[in-house]
């Protein structure tokens, strides 16, 4: 019973927020990405160029995904795979894909390849117009798969394949597939958003959901969540749904310093930007660690860092660091089972992303 009345006054502020739905959804919606505007003309570019291999790289939460789905909305040229297969025999699969558009006679009278060294001829046959093919997550893919997607790259006309991936997806080239780093024409990065790119971002999902301009954040809890997210468009819609919560659980009108104060969301005042580029070098280790590879435990760091005599002291030494650095608000962390996960706090990570 108390669940409902809890629920009745969530709708009612909602309602009197002129609201009809949750603006702060995770839901990709392609029609309310901000930003990135050179980073999208830049891919557009090689998509019309009909480049073979190109790379759109991004931290977690940067907003790839989302500007993928930009682009492959109502674009019949697209092929979206939102994780790379697991096995070179899967990638067959892309035949299906290039025959979704085309004509029944021509699906149904169609030799699919029943294996992966006849994919090749299959799209040469089938592909009479460009297509992008898009793979999402390709930091996840086996160095298998990524050179299988190599050869289909080499020996198919009209196609170009755009790999997007976490930061990490770079040095994995770099160390086990120069041959395909090698046919890379471009690399796109994406950051994080500004200020004033955050702020249009609040606004398109307020006005989306039925409210008008900001609704009920003002301009300086709209400065705390960009300080606070560093202008990662997932955090930042994350931290707004938080606000916005707890404006309706107390019933205010608006989202000020006041509301934001009462929250019990984590924010270090000791953190110092500046001392970033000053931090001793085991602590730039870590920091770039988990730049690349979005949140680590401290087994997992203390396996990748040297010039410790055994793994114990290494462990028990990166532990020490870890605490440090959570204690001076440069990372986060979270329990799980019998350990904490480290991630960087987003403060940390815009200023490495966009240094």
């Amino acid at each position: 019973m108390e669940e409902n009345v809890d629920l009745e006054k969530y709708r009612g502020w909602l309602e009197r927020q002129g609201l009809q739905r949750t603006p702060f959804t995770l839901e990709i919606i392609p029609s309310l990405r901000v930003g990135y505007k050179h980073q999208v003309t830049n891919l557009l570019k090689n998509i019309e160029q009909q480049q073979k291999i190109v790379l759109l790289i991004g931290p977690t939460g940067s907003g790839k995904t989302t500007l993928i789905n930009h682009i492959c909305a109502n674009n019949r040229k697209c092929i979206f795979i939102g994780k790379p297969p697991r096995r070179t025999e899967e990638l067959i699969k892309i035949a299906d894909y290039v025959l979704s558009d085309a004509s029944f006679l021509t699906r149904l009278f169609a030799k699919k390849p029943t294996e992966i060294h006849q994919l090749p001829e299959f799209l040469n046959n089938n592909i009479k117009r460009h297509k992008v093919l898009f793979i999402d997550e390709a930091h996840e893919a086996s160095i298998e798969v990524l050179e299988w997607l190599r050869v289909i790259s080499d020996q198919t006309q009209n196609l170009t394949i755009i790999f997007s991936a976490l930061p990490v997806f770079d040095e994995i080239l770099t160390k086990n597939l120069e041959t395909l780093k090698k046919r890379v024409t471009e690399k796109i990065e994406l950051s994080a958003l500004s200020r004033e790119e955050t702020e249009e971002l609040i606004r398109r999902r307020i006005e989306f959901a039925g409210g008008k301009d900001l609704g009920p954040f003002t301009p300086e809890s709209v400065d705390y969540i960009y300080q606070r997210t560093g202008g990662f468009p997932r955090d930042v819609l994350i931290l707004c749904n938080t606000l916005f919560n707890l404006a309706a659980e107390k019933n205010v009108e608006k989202i000020d310093r006041g509301t934001i104060e009462s929250s019990t969301i984590p924010h270090n005042k000791n953190y110092s930007p500046e001392k970033l580029k000053g931090l001793p070098e085991k602590q730039k280790v870590i920091i770039d660690l988990l730049l690349a590879n979005e949140k680590l435990t401290p087994g997992e760091i203390a396996k990748n860092t040297k010039d410790y005599p055994s793994e114990k002291h290494a462990l028990r030494a990166i532990n020490n660091l870890l605490k440090r650095m959570f204690k001076e608000g440069y990372l986060e962390r979270k329990k799980e089972g019998k350990t904490y996960i480290y991630v960087l706090s987003p403060q940390t990570r815009t200023r490495m992303v966009k240094a």
